[in-house]
């Protein structure tokens, strides 16, 4: 989302099953903001839920910009040289993988 974010390219997250004229881009761009703005990596930086909700219900509440988040998520894709399975892994922005373990 970060880097999506960054890149002015934020609408490119929404599922691509979903219809564009079903919702609100201004909407969603402003709860992707939001939500941006309650990752930061210090917590001084993130907003209390009571300024979540303020921001959430007053659209003419003016938002801070989001800083870049300690971590950020990629999506791997199948096949690619990683050590995530073969469906696909998610993969750290701080060059960490996560292996999820499955029972057989």
């Amino acid at each position: 989302v970060w880097s999506l974010w960054k890149e002015g390219q934020t609408l490119d997250i929404v599922d691509s099953a979903v219809n564009r004229d079903s919702y609100s881009a201004s909407e969603v761009l402003r709860c992707i903001h939001i939500g941006l703005l309650c990752v930061q990596e210090l917590a001084s930086d993130r907003p209390t839920m009571s300024d979540v909700a303020f921001m959430l219900c007053n659209e003419s509440a003016a938002l801070p910009s989001p800083k870049q988040p300690a971590i950020s998520f990629r999506k791997t894709a199948p096949g690619t040289n990683s050590s995530s399975t073969s469906t696909g892994g998610t993969t750290l922005g701080n060059d960490v993988t996560m292996t999820t373990i499955q029972a057989r």
